[in-house]
């Protein structure tokens, strides 16, 4: 089985809403981390620009994919600038520590 990682970079405020809503479509695990940087959207106010932005990185079997991004954008969707970015890799291989095993064959 493919497996794809999804990372999606979210503003901070609209974390909580994309944690619940894949919670709701059945997610079994996700990373989330806190990070500064700019793109597009920079603050014009900081010297060195930093936004701050959350980052929440899901594993995923390769059909879901795309029921995942399309839930990340809808959580994230505001039509500000700033909003966010996500982008998807597919994975080479995939390990599982506890059992001790690829899980992706």
């Amino acid at each position: 089985m493919a497996f794809n990682e999804i990372t999606a970079t979210v503003d901070v405020l609209a974390m909580k809403i994309v944690r619940r809503e894949l919670r709701k479509i059945n997610v079994p695990g996700m990373t989330v981390f806190a990070v500064k940087g700019y793109g597009e959207h920079k603050n014009p106010f900081r010297r060195d620009l930093l936004q701050r932005h959350s980052v929440v990185r899901v594993i995923a079997p390769e059909d879901q994919t795309d029921h995942i991004v399309e839930t990340i954008m809808d959580a994230a969707h505001s039509g500000m600038e700033g909003d966010g970015i996500i982008t998807v890799n597919p994975l080479s291989s995939f390990y599982s520590i506890r059992e001790k095993k690829r899980l992706d064959e």
